[in-house]
């Protein structure tokens, strides 16, 4: 993970719902502490079980967040994406890291050893409110996972579930009847983010295109029709 430059001032991650969205003050303090590092694809950011002495925020990339058991079985809990900021629950608490992370594509991230983050968070009250924010959508986040995985009764309500939560992370979602998201998953990291196999996956994806809800794309996905999708599962 070779050390890197990236500028917080001018970065184009940027925005509303990002952690990175802080006044000016803040972002010269911020640009100044930690440094920038490169995950390729399929490098591991950390697993279950660290210590937690880093802070990381996403710049450009996407990461996958699992839990695996003894036997080897893994559920994909969510994606993280650019302005996400990474193991902040267990710098918080002080405990052990509860995931693991994996980058899904080539990815720059910043790193903040844990000391510095929390000084950083006490200097200034946007980024103490930042992180409340950050921690809330990872709570809400879980809910969503276990609500998905436990109450929903067909495959196809889960999947619908899934792809909804996924274009929910793009910030014009209420303006747009169709939107197009990144998709660095496969079909079976797909599967395992709502308890389905490869093969449903596979099937589901190919009615919804037949019913013009999705368009598979290399690298994306297309979502046709944003209320049909909806009515999947509600």
């Amino acid at each position: 993970m070779p050390l890197t430059r990236h500028d917080c001032l001018t970065c184009v991650a940027r925005g509303p719902d990002c952690f990175c969205h802080l006044p000016t003050e803040a972002l010269r303090d911020l640009q100044a502490l930690g440094r920038s590092i490169h995950l390729h694809k399929g490098q591991q950011l950390f697993s279950e079980g660290d210590t937690p002495d880093q802070v990381y925020m996403v710049c450009t990339g996407h990461l996958k967040l699992y839990a695996s058991s003894a036997e080897g079985k893994v559920l994909l809990l969510r994606l993280a994406a650019p302005g996400d900021v990474l193991g902040l629950a267990s710098a918080l608490r002080g405990s052990r890291q509860k995931l693991s992370i994996e980058a899904l594509d080539n990815c720059e991230l910043k790193s903040v050893r844990r000391p510095e983050f929390l000084a950083f968070a006490a200097r200034y009250r946007e980024a103490a409110e930042n992180i409340a924010s950050a921690a809330a959508r990872e709570y809400e986040s879980a809910l969503l996972s276990a609500r998905r995985l436990a109450l929903s009764g067909s495959a196809s309500a889960k999947l619908a579930s899934l792809l909804a939560e996924l274009a929910s992370l793009n910030a014009t979602l209420h303006e747009q009847r169709s939107i197009e998201i990144p998709m660095p998953l496969t079909h079976e990291e797909l599967g395992s983010m709502c308890g389905l196999s490869r093969e449903t996956v596979t099937r589901l994806l190919t009615r919804f295109a037949k019913e013009e809800v999705v368009t598979q794309h290399p690298g994306s996905l297309l979502i046709q029709d944003l209320p049909k999708l909806h009515r999947y599962f509600e």
